[in-house]
């Protein structure tokens, strides 16, 4: 009769079921920090393009304003620059906006927004373009490179 010492067979299938059990657990901790971390930078990537998309809606809306008036004084040639930004900038915030997700329709609604804040910003009045100027001149100019 052969004597088997249990406690050693037992012992290293134990072992064996403790490392796979650690392995699962640290397979699991990976894939969810990768998770966490890939959701992470999604959302800083649809941030860094919402920033984007504001801003180049923001001053296409400021170069019509600018044109508008422009215009209004009858310097048409004048105009003609400001158009040409104006559609290089609703050009980018449109790729940029697809790109984020929005509609036509959003597009179409935060032009709205923008331009209803732009004209109270001015009160209402052509005229006081150059508040409009000050604000959002030097911005929209670094955007034209």
């Amino acid at each position: 009769m052969t004597l088997v010492n249990t406690e050693n067979a037992l012992t290293r299938h134990r072992n064996a079921s403790a490392w796979r059990s650690a392995f699962m657990t640290m397979s699991i901790i990976c894939i969810l920090v990768s998770a966490l971390w890939s959701s992470t930078l999604a959302a800083a990537e649809t941030d860094a393009l919402t920033s984007q998309y504001n801003k180049h809606l923001t001053c296409a809306v400021y170069y019509r304003m600018v044109a508008g008036s422009f215009k209004r004084q009858g310097n048409g040639i004048l105009a003609a620059p400001a158009l040409d930004r104006m559609n290089l900038m609703i050009t980018r915030a449109k790729r940029l906006a697809e790109a984020a997700g929005n509609s036509e329709t959003d597009y179409l609604s935060d032009w709205s927004d923008t331009l209803g804040v732009m004209t109270d910003q001015m009160n209402r009045n052509y005229d006081n373009i150059r508040q409009l100027k000050t604000r959002y001149q030097n911005r929209c100019k670094a955007l034209n490179g």
